[in-house]
């Protein structure tokens, strides 16, 4: 505290020393015969203030990273996001939400580097938005359509891998062609995976145990 504060505190006890009226009269006179101790404990009362303060829980907790190698050409989303369950297919995908249809699957993605994408498991059911503040805004938040499916790629019929593959969602926030930041998610059904997507800002929650992928923090 500076020389300059003192007085202004010591004015400000004095404007408002009607709040010492619960005290008792020992307290009280306690404080008038010990004023070098009660300021003593007034002072470590208000250091240790934060200790006492209820903090607040953290939305994720951070389970690992993973490297998605460079793309070579365009990503032509309806190219890649198919129906079939086939044993030639490429991916195995189930089911594409009428959102995601609508508006993701006409996007193209340009080519790619090397990207690092980090990923956390929800600790407790969330929508967007704190999510994303807790992942240091919408610039890390962001993932490609590109990157999801390298993810897929990586376990096409469903193998183990750092997708979830037991029911929880894989949740990616991506940049819809219009400029509209949107949430998409995909997950495992036992047949194929399932892809859909909802407008950012959707009150729907998030359930505990989901997993959110976003820009390593050493990422730009």
């Amino acid at each position: 505290m500076t020389e300059q504060q003192i007085p202004k505190l010591v004015a400000s006890l004095v404007e408002h020393q009607n709040k010492l009226a619960p005290l008792s009269k020992e307290d009280g006179q306690w404080v008038i015969q010990n004023t070098t101790d009660a300021i003593a404990l007034f002072i470590r009362a208000i250091q240790g203030r934060q200790e006492t303060e209820p903090r607040s829980e953290n939305i994720l907790d951070l389970v690992s990273t993973v490297t998605i190698p460079a793309t070579t050409e365009e990503f032509i989303a309806r190219d890649h996001f198919v129906v079939d369950t086939s044993k030639k297919a490429k991916v195995k995908i189930s089911y594409l939400g009428d959102n995601f249809r609508k508006n993701f699957l006409g996007k193209t993605e340009e080519v790619i580097p090397e990207i690092t994408l980090r990923y956390h498991k929800l600790r407790k059911s969330s929508v967007d938005k704190p999510i994303i503040a807790e992942l240091g805004g919408d610039k890390k938040a962001e993932t490609t359509l590109a990157e999801m499916f390298a993810l897929m790629e990586m376990q096409p019929n469903g193998e183990k891998g750092d997708l979830l593959t037991n029911g929880y969602a894989n949740i990616f926030y991506i940049y819809c062609p219009t400029g509209v930041l949107g949430t998409v998610r995909c997950g495992w059904d036992g047949v194929g995976w399932s892809v859909g997507a909802c407008s950012f800002g959707s009150p729907y929650e998030w359930s505990s145990g989901g997993q959110v992928f976003s820009r390593n923090s050493s990422e730009s």
